[in-house]
């Protein structure tokens, strides 16, 4: 199918969303999932991404009845438009932290490993003010890089993880099952924000080239963060055993022990070019469309304009915590534990509103005609 101009591909849609999810495993997702479930850890994405499947199948299902729609749209139309108007603040709060929280623990990692002397702010503001120019090229620019750089970033990724396996020891992954069923199954369902990213890219619809492309782009790349995500936990907990418990940044610690012989011994450079260069297209994804969400929610056509106002007020917000410790236990928990659950409700609300009024029989009925 021919592209249309400045609409989104199913490769650039598929790229945009695994760098957007996928790059959960380089940060401090691992560490996190094995503090709390120990040699387990690895099952929590695949377990969340069964949970999660039915809610954004339905989310799905329902904005197909809305073609060229994006989610705030569909929310104003089913929920009202007062209801609708603060479902949709509350989005895009939540959303707005999360980039906050986000960005400053992508600081925190380059500060920690890389530019050890640099003062945070300096690191923050430029990695903001790139991100924002970046925003500002557009949805489409966006896309094109991501479908460049993406390639490089899973050779990258399978390259530190092949490596890192010449030192692991399968029997880490013992006990099979952690700490037992039910504590898997409580918290996976507490873990479902993993995959939040894929509910705030269905602001993005109209910029697909079609609900088709969109839904077929979606499945793919959930399926495919889901297995990268569980796989990079898994062979992170058979290198560090117990000490990932007390590892913030696996993926940085493992690239460091990596080197090419005697010539070539800080190899860890070349993979966090690439991985800050995910980065920069991360957050750059994440700004456009919170830019976006605030144009929607107060009708403002030109919302480019505003990327760098609310560009600024993240970086505010993120450089108030004093210690990289107080973002990746304390905010970013609490941000996490409310989107996921919320998220999957409003889903789940939307899909059974739509119902109740008849979007999908009068859908039916207008495609037979």
């Amino acid at each position: 199918m021919k592209q249309q101009p400045g609409k989104l591909g199913i490769r650039e849609l598929v790229s945009i969303a695994i760098l957007m999810v996928g790059a959960k495993a380089t940060e401090d997702t691992p560490a996190i999932l094995y503090s709390k479930v120990q040699n387990a850890a690895w099952m929590i994405p695949l377990l969340s991404a069964v949970i999660v499947f039915i809610p954004l199948f339905l989310l799905i299902k329902t904005m197909s009845l809305y073609q060229d729609k994006d989610l705030f749209s569909v929310i104003k139309k089913l929920f009202g438009k007062y209801l609708g108007f603060i479902v949709c603040l509350v989005i895009f709060m939540i959303s707005s932290f999360a980039v906050s929280f986000d960005t400053r623990t992508y600081t925190n990692i380059i500060r920690s490993f890389y530019f050890t002397t640099t003062p945070t702010i300096i690191i923050y503001a430029m990695l903001m003010i790139i991100c924002a120019y970046g925003a500002k090229k557009g949805l489409q620019h966006v896309g094109s890089v991501s479908y460049l750089i993406v390639f490089y970033s899973l050779l990258s990724l399978y390259i530190a993880l092949g490596i890192s396996t010449q030192q692991s020891n399968i029997q880490s992954m013992f006990p099979f099952w952690g700490p037992g069923y039910l504590e898997l199954l409580k918290y996976s369902s507490q873990k479902i924000s993993i995959f939040a990213d894929f509910f705030i890219l269905t602001m993005i619809i109209p910029y697909v080239t079609s609900n088709k492309v969109f839904k077929k782009g979606t499945w793919i790349a959930y399926v495919y963060v889901s297995i990268q995500i569980s796989v990079a936990t898994l062979i992170f907990i058979c290198v560090f055993d117990e000490s990932l418990g007390g590892i913030a940044y696996p993926f940085h610690i493992a690239i460091r022990f990596i080197s090419l012989g005697e010539y070539i011994p800080n190899v860890e450079i070349i993979f966090f070019i690439i991985w800050i260069m995910t980065a920069f297209i991360r957050f750059t994804a994440f700004i456009y469309i919170n830019a976006l969400m605030f144009g929607r929610l107060f009708k403002i056509k030109d919302f480019e304009y505003l990327i760098p106002s609310l560009t600024t007020i993240y970086l505010l917000i993120g450089i108030l915590p004093e210690s990289p410790m107080d973002v990746t236990l304390v905010l970013k928990p609490l941000i996490q534990n409310l989107a996921g659950p919320m998220f999957a409700v409003i889903c789940i609300i939307l899909w059974l509103v739509a119902l109740l009024k008849g979007e999908f029989k009068h859908a039916k009925n207008k495609n037979s005609m």
